[in-house]
């Protein structure tokens, strides 16, 4: 069985924009080389259809915002020689090590930005870690537990996915993940014997990708975070800072983080406002001590309209410095903790202000790339899902850093005039319908008739795209078209 590679290139005039450097979508997925990191850790297939063909595939699904049945049900399966059985196969298999190929695609991300010369500066440079809750119907998937989500403050069926990100200044990716459950008060996952029944079970091989990835469910994910960077920075992708909320700034995660690459990475956290004891001096205090004994001496910031003031101390064993904050009208105060002692409030501040990155990460993978919609049984297909979503992420995020364009496809969008970013689809339509807006007075054009004929593939878009170009507002600039004579007026209705 072979790929029609043709087949394949007839979706790039819809899923890609190119950019300045000419490359779709699928050049720079090839730019990562996943055929030979599959090739170099053995993870490749020794026959049927090459494992890096599939992976690309399930990637333009994604970007279609379509599941592969729903791509062979609209007629997409002429794209492989091959049934739609096999992409399943591929995300249920537990030997597939998913985290070395995602880790890989993040050093590669890397390396490809140096070599186009487009790095940032490395002062910003941080990891991010935070987690999101993925939430399930049914009671039938591995591994599934309820889950405490924050946001909603209810406990909803699926897991916590966890998620170590890198922002180099310009753009975040993601770099390594893991799925976990709760046990709850009772230690039954929140599940009663019937659900706990219901549940699909699957027998792995020890030591498998699949079995490791199994034995996470129940690990804590302070531990599995510390594991992530301490994987990150082995593999060369080594970063000043390391950014987290409040759920895993303890005084184990601080120790812990310190460590790694002999003190090389200093953590910049929001510390909860709670009972964690800090020594000063002789003596030691929570923050409400803190904040009781020094707010007077608080200093205000022009720059963004707070006061502050710091408070080096010891936490356990490792020396940190709190930021004590109170933003605006604000009667209570924020503390941000860092392991660099002599790092300045504002530095510190605006770092800590770069965690939200990931927090919109999710929130556009959750809504454009179908984060966590994926319900198979099998928890081996969660963790393909989860990471070929990041892994679409990562090409979207490099074809808008080297791109001309304002977004790059479903997943980002930029502030412009209070719109949503348009996806790269949903951009060419858009651009379409306001040519045929513009012409529809003079030549009795149905718009929406027309954008059918175009989606069906009955008119030539590259045409369409053409006259666009012509009647943006950056060309109507440029030239008067008031010199036009009727006779190229009616030379371009013809092709039309």
């Amino acid at each position: 069985m072979s790929a029609k590679l043709q087949q394949i290139s007839e979706l790039e005039n819809i899923l890609s924009v190119k950019s300045s450097t000419n490359a779709s979508i699928l050049d720079l997925f090839s730019k990562f080389g996943v055929g030979r990191v599959l090739s170099r850790h053995a993870l490749d297939k020794k026959r049927g259809v090459d494992m890096a063909q599939l992976i690309l595939s399930l990637i333009l699904f994604r970007i279609n915002q379509k599941t592969v049945g729903a791509m062979y049900e609209a007629r997409f399966h002429g794209l492989l020689e091959t049934g739609k059985n096999c992409y399943y196969r591929l995300m249920n298999r537990s030997e597939m090590n998913w985290r070395v190929v995602l880790l890989s695609m993040a050093c590669r991300f890397r390396s490809i930005v140096r070599k186009y010369k487009a790095e940032e500066s490395s002062e910003s440079q941080c990891y991010i870690v935070d987690d999101t809750t993925v939430e399930k119907t049914g009671f039938h998937l591995e591994g599934l537990s309820r889950v405490f989500d924050h946001v909603c403050h209810v406990c909803v069926p699926g897991f916590k996915l966890l998620v170590l990100a890198i922002f180099d200044g310009r753009s975040t990716y993601a770099c390594d993940l893991s799925l976990h459950r709760e046990k709850g008060t009772e230690g039954d996952y929140g599940l009663s014997r019937k659900e706990r029944k219901m549940q699909f079970h699957k027998d792995r091989r020890e030591g498998a990708p699949g079995y490791e990835r199994h034995k996470e469910l129940d690990a804590k994910k302070s531990d599995t975070a510390v594991e992530m960077i301490a994987r990150a920075w082995k593999k060369g992708i080594r970063l000043p800072y390391a950014l987290m909320d409040t759920w895993f700034v303890t005084a184990k995660m601080v120790a812990q983080i310190r460590k790694i690459g002999k003190g090389g990475i200093h953590l910049v956290g929001r510390m909860r406002m709670g009972n964690d004891k800090f020594t000063v001096g002789k003596r030691r205090y929570n923050v409400h001590q803190l904040v009781s004994l020094h707010e007077r001496e608080a200093m205000p910031c022009r720059k963004y309209k707070c006061l502050y003031f710091e408070q080096r101390a010891m936490m356990d064993d490792t020396y940190v410095k709190l930021i004590f904050v109170k933003v605006g009208r604000n009667s209570t105060w924020d503390v941000i903790l860092t392991t660099d002692t002599h790092m300045k409030f504002i530095k510190a501040f605006e770092l800590y202000q770069i965690r939200w990155n990931i927090e919109v990460m999710f929130k556009e993978c959750r809504q454009y790339l179908r984060l966590g919609s994926y319900q198979g049984t099998d928890f081996d297909a969660q963790i393909a899902d989860s990471t070929l979503c990041m892994m679409t992420h990562m090409v979207l995020t490099l074809a808008k850093r080297f791109g001309e364009y304002e977004t790059m496809g479903e997943l980002f969008r930029e502030q412009r005039e209070s719109l949503l970013a348009l996806t790269l689809w949903k951009r060419i339509l858009d651009i379409i319908e306001r040519l045929l807006a513009a012409l529809s007075e003079l030549m009795a054009i149905n718009v929406h008739e027309t954008i059918s004929m175009i989606a069906a593939g009955q008119t030539d878009l590259e045409k369409m795209i053409g006259i666009a170009k012509l009647l943006s507002p950056d060309s109507l600039e440029s030239t008067d078209l008031t010199n036009l004579d009727n006779m190229q007026k009616s030379r371009m209705c013809r092709q039309f």
